[in-house]
């Protein structure tokens, strides 16, 4: 059940969607690749996560220059423990990431999960996938069928035809610039059991986290007709 309930946050993750306590942070993110899953060893300067989707486990590596934190507060790395659940962001080489940032799922947020469901916090509903809308990486085209790997770790072929939509970013694009490798995500619907996009979209979303603070809340700033008030100089 718990297994479930982190691949659930995490595929809401890679859809861009915002599960209780992600949402967008003041300012730019860092660039880099996003790492998400449970730490199984703290060492001195690092730590070891197994990918919530899968895969094999990343070497998180943490500097002096790394935010490390929880609940928007910094923490010490000897402070996070085996099967908590991290967000790390930095560059990803060959199963090593020199990470600029690490955050720790606060508990609650996994809480808020249990008691909405998958349809529920997150926005979404994770049995809809593969077949009201697809998200996934291209692992095989042959003429307008497309072979996904898709981000819950089943494998699906998908159809397109003259009426779906291709789409990088803001631009129009065409089936043949999609490649295997590419991650694409976007609406379609089951025709005979096949699954038929209506739209496209190649590139993962771009996420921006912030800790602490509950999906459909805005940013704890005071109202603009209301001033904040400063105490009187003595």
């Amino acid at each position: 059940m718990k297994t479930a309930l982190l691949s659930t946050i995490l595929f809401g993750l890679s859809l861009g969607l915002a599960p209780a306590q992600v949402v967008q942070e003041r300012g730019n993110m860092p660039p880099g690749d996003v790492v998400a899953g449970k730490v199984t060893t703290v060492g001195v300067d690092s730590l070891v996560v197994v990918p919530l989707i899968g895969g094999d486990p990343v070497t998180v590596k943490v500097s002096d220059t790394t935010r490390v934190f929880k609940e928007r507060q910094p923490i010490k790395l000897s402070e996070i423990k085996p099967d908590d659940v991290v967000f790390a962001r930095g560059e990803l080489k060959s199963g090593s990431m020199q990470a600029v940032m690490v955050g720790v799922v606060n508990p609650e947020m996994i809480q808020r999960m249990e008691a909405g469901g998958p349809g529920g916090p997150g926005g979404f509903n994770r049995e809809d996938l593969g077949k009201k809308f697809i998200a996934g990486e291209v692992k095989a085209i042959a003429e307008t069928k497309l072979t996904i790997a898709r981000v819950d770790g089943q494998s699906q072929d998908i159809e397109v035809d003259e009426n779906t939509s291709f789409k990088r970013g803001k631009e129009s694009i065409t089936l043949p610039d999609i490649k295997a490798g590419d991650f694409v995500r976007g609406p379609g619907e089951l025709k005979d059991g096949v699954f038929v996009a209506k739209e496209l979209m190649v590139g993962r979303p771009q996420m921006r986290i912030r800790f602490g603070e509950p999906v459909g809340q805005p940013p704890q700033n005071p109202p603009a007709d209301k001033p904040v008030q400063t105490p009187p100089k003595n």
